[in-house]
């Protein structure tokens, strides 16, 4: 009897510890229609580089919270030299440090754009801001 309340005891501690742990989220739980923000960049970094990598990744974060938490909206860094990311550059038709928005419908990119004024605004971080979060505002519609 006594060990059949320390096993029932374990078993509610273990459901309990388990409700607290983070569940993954599956492709079930990403909205059918979302935007998909890629920063594509080199193995090897240089200061601009990285400097419009942050500016990018702050952007998206802090202009789509609640949208990143929906998944409705993703962020990722892609480095475009590492041979696993192949399909991608190609796909995307990249061959230097780029910014891409999608909109992607399912599993299906619907469309994308390159957002090359990223270069130019570099040095104007509100600037910058303001292009990033204009065109993924336009990939939610």
């Amino acid at each position: 009897m006594r060990c059949a309340i320390h096993a029932l005891f374990a078993l509610v501690a273990v459901m309990v510890m388990a409700s607290f742990v983070p569940q993954p989220t599956s492709a079930a739980d990403t909205p059918t229609d979302h935007a998909v923000v890629m920063y594509f960049h080199r193995t090897q970094r240089c200061p601009t580089c990285l400097k419009m990598g942050s500016y990018s990744e702050e952007a998206v974060k802090g202009g789509f919270a609640q949208q990143i938490k929906d998944n409705k909206v993703e962020f990722h860094y892609i480095d475009f030299q590492d041979e696993k990311n192949s399909a991608l550059t190609k796909g995307y038709k990249v061959g230097g440090p780029t910014l891409i928005v999608a909109k992607v419908s399912g599993n299906k990119v619907l469309e994308y754009k390159n957002l090359t004024e990223i270069w130019t605004k570099v040095r104007d971080k509100a600037a910058f801001t303001d292009y990033v979060q204009a065109n993924v505002k336009d990939y939610l519609k």
